[in-house]
């Protein structure tokens, strides 16, 4: 009898941890909003509640098949280690007036673990980019939101998505965020009814840290990544970049402040039909401009497809007069591993690095094997030290 008392307290012990565990898997709520199903009517308030019901550890699901219309910021106020799963489409309307002047479209303010993918690989963010760029292009004075803005809290995740047509930014981490994690994502500003896309860069990133950006494809008119000032620890690999402005450091050195970019690591880019593929954007000396530090960075296994410049380093970068000399300084900044043909656009020269005169220009290039469509690959160069390891054609611009 006490041996069969015994085997059945083991068990208990044994299986009791089993059915607390389930039960709580169980437990994770979820929550699916309700669409109007009309173009223009907004369905935020139906996703919010959603939020404000399932935002704690619970699941968000937007059903596929179905359109929820953004008529007004949704915010994921509420969410605390949340899940939106989106398989059906999130798309902004049409309502220029009501969106003139507002920041984000898509707000994550000091969230604490947030997920927002598709399971299926069916969910899109259409950000119906055409009104607002025919709207900008007509009115350079009107303010688009950007797509998804996180600013500041941490944990957080975005994955999995087709995101299309943003009106402005496509992605922000501002705000001091960190352990911020984009992959998986397709990212497109397409051009409709001859409407040209503006300033739709990919990825906005700073002042934020850990942040890592993988898997992802990016067609656009501007910077495909941007670190600016405050990004610190920012890894992107294995990405994809068309018709965009580059990998871009900056700008930096406009303001007095905000001027620090450190320990970024980019590899494996494929660069295709940009202005730069790679490069570092900086304001001039003048006046009531400030000092950038840009230190710990490693562009590395590049691929150039028909890109203007494998490499650019801007000093003047703005300038519309006397350039001032600056006192930028650049710091252990490698150029590695690069490799295919640029577009012809800059003739034989492959790569423009302005460094600033009166600051420090730590570059330095391993294994950069770019050539231009015909003839000899050459590098212009100004205030660039031998020990950066590249042979000088002549002087540099920008």
């Amino acid at each position: 009898m006490a041996v069969q008392l015994g085997l059945f307290i083991a068990f208990l012990c044994a299986t009791l941890p089993l059915l607390a565990l389930g039960a709580a898997l169980e437990k994770r709520a979820t929550c699916t909003p309700t669409s109007h199903g009309e173009a223009g009517v907004d369905d935020v308030p139906s996703i919010m509640e959603a939020i404000q019901s399932c935002g704690n550890g619970g699941i968000i699901l937007i059903p596929a098949g179905v359109v929820f219309q953004l008529g007004s910021t949704l915010s994921f106020a509420g969410c605390s280690g949340c899940e939106m799963q989106i398989e059906g489409t999130l798309k902004l309307t049409d309502d220029l007036d009501g969106w003139d002047g507002v920041k984000a479209v898509i707000m994550l303010d000091d969230i604490t673990g947030a997920t927002i993918h598709s399971v299926t690989g069916s969910g899109l963010l259409d950000g119906n980019g055409v009104p607002y760029w025919t709207e900008f292009n007509e009115d350079s004075s009107y303010s688009r939101p950007t797509l998804v803005y996180i600013d500041g809290g941490s944990d957080i995740t975005i994955e999995n998505l087709l995101v299309r047509n943003a009106p402005n930014v496509f992605m922000s981490a501002a705000g001091d965020a960190t352990n911020i994690h984009y992959s998986g994502l397709t990212m497109q500003a397409i051009p409709s009814d001859g409407v040209t896309p503006k300033n739709t860069d990919g990825f906005d990133i700073g002042p934020a840290s850990q942040v890592t950006i993988s898997n992802v494809i990016v067609d656009n008119q501007d910077d495909c990544v941007a670190f600016k000032g405050g990004a610190n620890f920012v890894t992107v690999t294995d990405i994809s970049c068309s018709g965009s402005h580059g990998l871009s450091i900056g700008s930096l050195g406009e303001g007095t402040s905000g001027n620090t970019v450190t320990n970024i690591f980019v590899s494996g880019a494929t660069m295709s039909s940009s202005t730069k593929a790679t490069g570092i954007k900086l304001w001039d000396g003048s006046s009531g401009h400030g000092v950038a530090t840009v230190s710990n960075v490693t562009f590395n296994d590049i691929t150039v497809d028909s890109s203007d410049y494998a490499a650019q380093i801007q000093v003047c970068y703005e300038s519309t007069g006397t350039c001032v000399p600056s006192a930028h300084k650049l710091t252990d900044i490698v150029f590695s591993n690069f490799k295919g043909t640029t577009s012809g656009a800059e003739g034989s020269v492959v790569a423009n690095l302005d460094c600033p005169a009166d600051g420090t220009c730590g570059i330095v290039f391993e294994s950069f094997s770019v050539n231009p469509p015909s003839g000899s690959a050459e590098v212009l160069c100004s205030n660039v030290p031998s020990s950066a390891d590249i042979t000088c054609a002549g002087a540099a611009s920008g």
